[in-house]
């Protein structure tokens, strides 16, 4: 009688299937979406019983390598044998403001044996401390303390990406070489309740509206009770620069030394905001936490016009607000601030090709298509198709495409000169001035006396 196969031959037959299979789908010979060999012919081939053959096909399973398709067979469903983890660090509010959730299971549909997870922070990344993050994503603004920090060496320099916009792909350069490549951009613009201003009668705001124009409007509408015409979140880095861009003009300096800016533009801009802040028939009094403070009382029916984002018309998809939006008044001439995000890779990561193939997949017409059509924030891709409005899935302002019109007037926070600390200091002395704490000319040099201190 032939004696029956011990434990150590049974593991070794079971063993050289697993890894015979495995060897032959990372070599091409089943290519993914085609199916292996029935699981009677298996058994014919590596001389085991059914039941053997389907638990060496488990292992496969387990890798990430075939899939086990009811009633048909054994898919190949990836090539590649290892799972890996990268870890992306970015904040709940780009989740949002991309529907990462979405991003990430067609991420792992089409690589399957990559599993990305999410961290919170990227502080820091920023200030110079250790992260075990592979992957980042950073505003403009952030990059630029990156650089001023001497920290970019932190991440990998990028290949060029020719379909992106020129405008953001600058944002992310250092000595003429690009260290993220941007996914989504907006344009500071005026949001607005197309309801109040039915109610009293008034025109909606366009292109023309200067700053006085907001002002009396926004009066008018603040008649009603317990409403305000105008209202932002006022320290937000995204805001308040706004004005000072404006005004066409930028800061100075003299070596390490900054020049005044009396009887400037720049100065001018900053009275403006006063006047706007401090007009209690315009402007509440109300000490809010962020912009979505802001976004949840334009909702709520108390602020008729606000200073808003595409990406913070994400928290409207599911409002009932009647809303549009229009640009931003202008002083001068329009100037409308852009902001921008961007992705990048972790320098030391020892996952260099599993990071570049989810930064890839961030700038690809596919998930650049997804982002488009599921949120209101706009793709950095210069080639994407406008949106056909009987097939969009989001709930859009009317006037969705005026970024494309107002492309002309974009600028950004480095057309003030100014580094990013600079911005800090900046807004705790214009604080001061707005409080009636100080008068234009020592606010004046405050300025130029806490910028040039380093």
């Amino acid at each position: 009688m032939k004696g029956r196969t011990t434990n150590e031959q049974f593991y070794m037959q079971l063993t050289e299937m697993v890894q015979t299979l495995r060897n032959e789908i990372i070599e091409g010979k089943y290519p993914i979406g085609e199916y292996l060999p029935s699981e009677k012919a298996l058994a014919s081939r590596f001389a085991l019983g059914n039941i053997s053959v389907r638990k060496g096909l488990e292992f496969l399973v387990e890798d990430g390598l075939i899939e086990k398709i009811p009633r048909v067979g054994n898919r190949v469903k990836s090539n590649h044998s290892r799972r890996v983890t990268i870890k992306f660090a970015c904040t709940s509010t780009m989740r949002r403001n991309t529907d990462l959730g979405r991003l990430l299971d067609d991420f792992h549909r089409l690589y399957p044996w990559i599993t990305v997870e999410t961290q919170e922070d990227t502080t820091p990344l920023r200030r110079g401390y250790e992260m075990d993050a592979d992957v980042f994503i950073l505003g403009e603004l952030q990059f630029k303390e990156l650089v001023e920090n001497g920290l970019v060496h932190r991440l990998k320099p990028l290949p060029s990406h020719e379909d992106m916009q020129p405008f953001l792909t600058k944002h992310f350069m250092y000595q003429d070489r690009t260290y993220m490549h941007p996914v989504i951009f907006s344009p500071v613009v005026l949001l607005y309740n197309k309801a109040h201003f039915r109610e009293l009668g008034l025109p909606v705001p366009d292109g023309s509206w200067t700053w006085d124009d907001l002002i009396r409007h926004g009066e008018l509408l603040s008649e009603v009770e317990g409403r305000y015409g105008f209202c932002f979140h006022v320290p937000d880095q995204n805001r308040w620069p706004v004005f000072l861009l404006q005004s066409g003009e930028s800061f100075e300096w003299d070596g390490p030394r900054l020049k005044t800016i009396k009887e400037s533009g720049l100065l001018d801009s900053i009275k403006l905001l006063k006047r706007i802040l401090l007009n209690r028939k315009l402007f509440p009094v109300y000490f809010s936490d962020g912009n979505q403070d802001i976004g949840k009382s334009f909702i709520d029916g108390k602020l008729s016009m606000i200073m808003n984002s595409y990406m913070g018309l994400n928290e409207l998809k599911n409002s009932k607000v009647e809303y549009d939006i229009a640009p931003l008044p202008f002083i001068r001439e329009p100037r409308s601030l852009v902001i921008s995000l961007g992705v990048g890779i972790s320098s030391t990561t020892s996952r260099q090709e599993e990071s570049a193939l989810f930064v890839e997949y961030l700038t690809s017409r596919q998930a650049q298509g997804l982002i488009q059509n599921y949120t209101t924030s706009i793709p950095s891709l210069r080639s994407m198709p406008e949106i056909d409005a009987a097939e969009d899935a989001v709930r859009r302002p009317g006037r969705y495409g005026l970024y494309r019109e107002i492309m002309f007037s974009y600028c950004s926070h480095g057309d003030l000169n100014l580094p990013f600390e600079a911005f800090a200091k900046l807004f705790n002395e214009m604080k001061k001035y707005w409080a009636g704490m100080m008068g234009e000319d020592e606010l004046c040099d405050q300025i130029a006396l806490a910028l040039s201190e380093g």
